[in-house]
């Protein structure tokens, strides 16, 4: 099975977040390890994340917490293929997500993965587009 960080499921993670999301991210990360799970993220989401660290804690430890995040076990989608593109675009005119959100959408239905969020504004996609959201809290 394939499971999708939403960049405040992996932000949950680093910062700890106990109740918030930690404990259901720190489990899969142990399933992806032991190869039970295959955990992505796409790049996009990832600049999400590295945004809110540089954000919150500035430049210099947002680098290092991104450095030692690379030994994760989580596959990072680097490339944005035309369908994705096309039905990012498609979740982004009909429903009221950020931009990132609709690539993190449209990437889990590429791959028929499940998303990992606790981001609410995904919930109409879930009902609408038939999304599996495991939803961390």
């Amino acid at each position: 099975m394939i499971y999708l960080l939403d960049a405040c499921a992996l932000l949950a993670w680093i910062n700890e977040e106990k109740g918030k999301g930690y404990e259901a991210v720190d489990a899969l990360l142990d399933r992806a390890r032991t190869g039970e799970i295959t955990i992505c993220m796409s790049i996009i989401n990832l600049t999400e994340v590295y945004y809110g660290l540089i954000r919150d804690m500035g430049a210099e430890m947002a680098g290092k917490i991104m450095r030692d995040a690379e030994d994760l076990p989580i596959h990072i989608i680097e490339n944005v293929t035309g369908a994705v593109y096309r039905e990012a675009a498609r979740f982004k005119a009909a429903y009221s997500l950020s931009l990132a959100d609709v690539f993190l959408c449209a990437t889990a239905q590429s791959l028929s993965a499940v998303v990992v969020t606790k981001d609410k504004e995904i919930a109409a996609a879930e009902q609408s587009e038939g999304l599996s959201v495991f939803w961390i809290t």
